[in-house]
């Protein structure tokens, strides 16, 4: 049956990515309330903290949190069901329901056969009727059952345009955590463990001239451009 299609599929594939873990996360001022409040949801799911709506810039690394809670709740909770999914995927997958007329499948999929819902970059949704419609009805019935939700945007719900107000007010029902731009110290941590995680050889003069001209994307920084001041 397709339920049972669904149920194996524990955890999306999409986006997911395995260097992205709690041990791998570099904490700051910026982003320590975010990390804390990610831990506490990655060790107690469902219990508080629901739901969890992580905001900032692109990246900062709010992904980067939502795929450390996967990995940590399938290392703690090995029989809890997870799903982890692009807000953009949710689109496409409804409305390929509403073209194919399997919505009954895509309910199931969504609300019936996980325990665990992590969403990424939810302002796709707004502006886009129907999908707000599924989404809202989606929301209620995890959110009735006790089931955990965490949300990522760019910015806080309040402030997604276009973005219904009964979605906005339930996405501050839980804890909203932001992460800002990080300090110097932070971006020159996180450079570091670039550099460290890609093997990469490169002096601490050039990273500290580096995180020095980086004031928002520390994702920007690619694994090409530390190696070519190696």
């Amino acid at each position: 049956a397709a339920s049972d299609v669904y149920k194996r599929q524990i955890i999306s594939s999409d986006g997911l990515n395995s260097k992205y873990t709690f041990e791998n996360f570099v904490q700051g001022s910026s982003n320590l309330y975010a990390y804390t409040a990610a831990e506490q949801v990655a060790n107690h799911p469902g219990e508080s903290n629901n739901p969890l709506f992580i905001y900032g810039n692109s990246g900062l690394g709010k992904t980067h949190l939502l795929n450390a809670i996967c990995y940590e709740v399938k290392k703690k909770f090995p029989d809890m069901n997870i799903l982890y999914i692009r807000a953009e995927q949710f689109v496409n997958e409804f409305m390929q329901a509403l073209q194919y007329k399997t919505t009954d499948e895509f309910h199931d999929k969504f609300r019936n056969s996980i325990d665990l819902l992590l969403i990424d970059d939810i302002q796709f949704i707004a502006g886009k009727e129907r999908v707000q419609e599924e989404f809202f009805h989606t929301f209620n019935s995890l959110y009735e059952d006790g089931k955990q939700i965490i949300i990522s945007s760019d910015t806080p719900p309040r402030d997604i345009p276009f973005l219904e107000d009964r979605l906005k007010s339930r996405f501050e029902w839980g804890l909203l955590a932001d992460i800002s731009v990080p300090d110097y110290e932070t971006r020159l941590a996180i450079l570091r463990k670039k550099a460290q995680d890609e093997s990469i050889i490169i002096d601490d003069f050039i990273l500290s001239n580096i995180a020095n001209k980086i004031d928002s994307n520390i994702r920007a920084v690619s694994y090409t451009h530390l190696r070519a001041h190696e």
